[in-house]
This record gives structure tokens, C-alpha cells and sequence, in this order.
């Protein structure tokens, strides 16, 4: 008797923890076969990465002599025509070198202006400088090369100071009304710009928009330019950030494209009736991005104009209808 006792013990102990398993591991195994999906709203962008390059109306000024420097405006201030910058206290000349010789050598007496310590346009002060002021220019820029550029060491310095010398670089003057990015990217993704469009773009330190002011052929590559009139923090600070850029950004209804199959040529998903039957509802796609798709709500026009029922938000639809139908 003692021994049954055992055994009946055993078999209950057994058969709860058994229990326990199967509820915690049911619901998920039953989720994972889950023959359906609802529909909801949601957010579909067609994005680009690239490392975009700043491209600006820019003048770097040169110092007269060598002297104390004396500094009237703040970096990233935007100064009227003829503001004073700063001062330098004269002091007798001497023969050591500058260790801005790099940076003189590669502007190459480019966009430089000297004998001045004011500025001679409106625009903002920059301390920031990297040499290429003078080669990443809006009159030039369709001309940059991909392979040319990408071999570019650049790296922009800081140009405050308590002295300088004769000749070394002590600030420059951007254009801040507007400026321009220009990047590359693959054939094949060409066909996401077009010239006048509106653009959004990811930087570091926010997100501005941009119009597309030109796309021009460089064989497996094309260059495109885009033009802002919005300010960014950085942008005449830096010559080259990563970026996430935002051709399409569309709210909707989405859905997955593996739940999208045809009939009769005509692009559609399941729906779950009333009844528990799955009924064809032709569906007219916006836009895809390869995984998903936005499409239209309630009702669209086919290509003779006629009116078309399609689906609705909240729709339970079939999926992957290819393996059920």
C-alpha cells in the first residue's frame, strides 16, 4: 500500500510540473504558428545610408602679422558685412614655423583672404578649418571625384588661439543663407531621386530637409547634390558625416509582403471572414521596401478608373497565403 501511495505521489508530482511546462510553452508555440495577422497602421521609409560631404560658400582669413590674438565673436555666430572678428597685438616678427603649414599648403591661397580681420560678407564665423575650403566648392563640386575623395585625409582643426604668426590661418567666413551635401550612391538606387524633390536628412545632431538640386552620372556611381536653407550646428564646423537619407516617408496601413500574393495578375491578401473563411481582397501598393508594403485604405482606383474595395484597418489576413492557397 505504501508503495502505491509512492508511486500515486510520484505520478502527480510529474504530471504538475508537466503541466507547467506546457503553459508556459504552449502559448508561445501556438503564437509562432499563428495563420494570421491584423492590420495596423504604420510608418514606411525608403532610406539611403552615405557619408555626405559639406560643400559651402566659405573664406578663410590669413593673418597680417604675427601677434596676441584678441577674439570679439564666438564660433558659429552669424555676423553682418564688415563685423569685426578679432584683433592682433603686433609683435616683433620671428622665424619659427607654423604648425599650420599642412593646412596652408593644401588651401593654396584658395578662397583666402588677407590683411583683414573683419568680414567682408554676412555670414557665420567658423574657427573650424581642414584645408579643402578652397577644393569642396559649390562652383566645383560637380566635378568631385568618388575615388579621389574618399582618399582624403580629413580632419578639421581648431583654429583658437592665444598667438599666431604672419600668415597662418586665424577664421573663415561661411555662407549661411544656404549650403549643400553631396554624396554618392549605386546605379541602381538612382531612380528614389528626382531633381526639385524633397529630401530628409539624418545627421548627428538632428534632422533637416533638403531639395535635390542635381544627380549627375559617374558611371557605377551617380553624385547626388542636395541644397538646404536649414540650419545645422555643425555645418561649418565639419566637412563629412554619416547619413541616413529619407526619400520616401509614408504613415499607413502596412502590410508584410510575404502575406501578399496575386490572383488574375492582381495584387491582393486573404482576408478572414465572418464565417472563418479567407477571402481575396485586391489591395493597390504605395510603396515597398522590400519587407513590407504601404498600401491603400478602404478603396482605390484601378487603371480604368473604376472603384475598388480593399481593406480596411484591423483586416485579419492570411499569412503567407503562397503556401495555404
Amino acid at each position: 500500500m505504501i508503495k502505491i501511495r509512492k508511486k500515486a505521489l510520484l505520478l502527480f508530482i510529474i504530471a504538475v510540473v508537466t503541466l507547467g511546462i506546457i503553459t508556459e510553452v504552449v502559448p508561445e508555440v501556438t503564437g509562432a504558428l499563428t495563420q494570421t495577422e491584423i492590420l495596423q497602421y504604420g510608418n514606411l521609409q525608403i532610406t539611403d545610408q552615405a557619408t555626405c560631404y559639406f560643400v559651402r560658400n566659405e573664406t578663410v582669413y590669413m593673418a597680417p602679422s604675427a601677434g596676441n590674438i584678441n577674439y570679439y565673436i564666438q564660433d558659429g555666430v552669424k555676423v553682418r558685412k564688415n563685423a569685426k572678428i578679432l584683433d592682433i597685438d603686433l609683435k616683433s616678427a620671428n622665424t619659427e614655423d607654423s604648425k599650420y603649414s599642412d593646412i596652408i599648403t593644401r588651401l593654396n591661397g584658395d578662397n583666402v583672404t588677407l590683411n583683414q580681420m573683419t568680414s567682408h560678407d554676412n555670414g557665420i564665423v567658423s574657427y573650424y578649418i581642414d584645408g579643402y575650403e578652397g577644393y569642396f566648392t559649390p562652383q566645383t563640386m560637380d566635378k568631385l571625384d568618388y575615388q579621389k575623395v574618399q582618399q582624403l585625409k580629413i580632419d578639421p582643426i581648431n583654429l583658437t588661439r592665444k598667438t599666431t604668426l604672419s600668415g597662418e590661418p586665424i577664421f573663415k567666413i561661411c555662407e549661411g543663407n544656404y549650403w549643400y551635401m553631396v554624396f554618392w550612391i549605386d546605379a541602381g538606387n538612382i531612380t528614389k531621386y528626382e531633381v526639385g524633390n524633397t529630401v530628409k536628412v539624418n545627421l548627428p545632431l538632428g534632422q533637416i530637409k533638403a531639395n535635390v538640386e542635381n544627380l549627375i552620372d559617374k558611371g557605377d556611381k551617380w553624385m547626388v547634390v542636395l541644397k538646404t536653407t536649414r540650419y545645422y550646428q555643425d555645418f561649418a564646423k565639419l566637412r563629412s558625416v554619416n547619413a541616413t537619407i529619407i526619400t520616401q516617408d509614408y504613415t499607413g496601413i502596412l502590410v508584410k509582403n510575404s502575406s501578399i500574393t496575386t490572383k488574375d495578375d492582381v495584387p491582393g491578401v486573404y482576408i478572414k471572414s465572418k464565417n472563418g473563411d479567407f477571402v481575396f481582397k485586391p489591395i493597390k501598393i504605395i510603396s515597398s521596401d522590400g519587407d513590407n508594403s504601404l498600401v491603400n485604405v478602404s478603396v482605390f482606383y484601378d487603371a480604368n478608373g473604376q472603384e475598388v474595395k480593399t481593406v480596411e484597418i484591423y483586416d485579419e489576413i492570411l499569412k503567407n497565403p503562397e503556401n495555404k492557397h
